[in-house]
């Protein structure tokens, strides 16, 4: 009996190693994604939840350069360029300067899932299905409680890696980003991922870093 304990133990822990490199795997494959695809235009749809009931709901676009990105909804413009982030909402005159973590970064820029997964969590991977396509659905369970998002889903097309859908809890409460087009290799110039200013002349710009 404790010949076949052990052995059980053994298979256990060999099953839970391979679903966890398997996971890392299919997240490896939808970073290399992102990164190898120039710049990248996508349409999205995010809703945040208290709880799990939704609470509000909006959709946009979304020109994604490796870290850099610029992202349009009906009520905010934000633009990031690596370090500093410009939010502006469209019924204010004034865009608000800050230097966002990775963490935070990440319920609204897909490609920073990239500079967060590789630390700092579990993984568990089941296949599923989503609009129709089959899919990769990643779980990221935080191993710290301090975590910014103690729970991160991620669904990834099993034939071409793209991210779907991206679901994160952070103190309760879910934010998902659902990925609705999904075009490569798009034109864009550094510019476009700061705040043009010479655009906004009479917008106040307040600086909270």
């Amino acid at each position: 009996m404790k010949r076949l304990a052990f052995l059980l133990t053994i298979l256990l822990a060999c099953s839970l190693t391979g679903q966890a490199q398997s996971a890392r795997s299919v997240l490896d494959a939808a970073a290399s994604r992102m990164t190898q695809s120039g710049c990248i235009q996508a349409q999205f749809k995010a809703t945040q939840f208290r709880g799990t009931t939704p609470e509000s709901e909006t959709s946009g676009t979304m020109l994604i350069s490796g870290r850099k990105f610029r992202m349009k909804t009906p009520d905010i413009t934000t633009w990031f360029d690596g370090k500093t982030q410009w939010s502006m909402l469209s019924d204010a005159s004034e865009v608000n300067i800050s230097e966002p973590t990775d963490e935070e970064l990440a319920a609204m820029n897909p490609s920073a899932l990239i500079y967060i997964y590789k630390k700092g969590y579990r993984y568990s991977l089941r296949k599923s299905s989503l609009r129709g396509k089959p899919t990769y659905e990643v779980r990221l369970a935080a191993k710290s409680k301090k975590a910014a998002f103690t729970e991160i889903y991620v669904d990834v097309d099993q034939s071409t890696y793209n991210p779907l859908c991206f679901r994160a809890k952070q103190n309760g409460n879910w934010v998902r980003l659902s990925i609705l087009s999904f075009a490569t290799n798009q034109p864009a110039q550094d510019a476009d991922f700061t705040f043009p200013r010479k655009d906004y002349p009479d917008t106040e710009v307040v600086d909270l870093r």
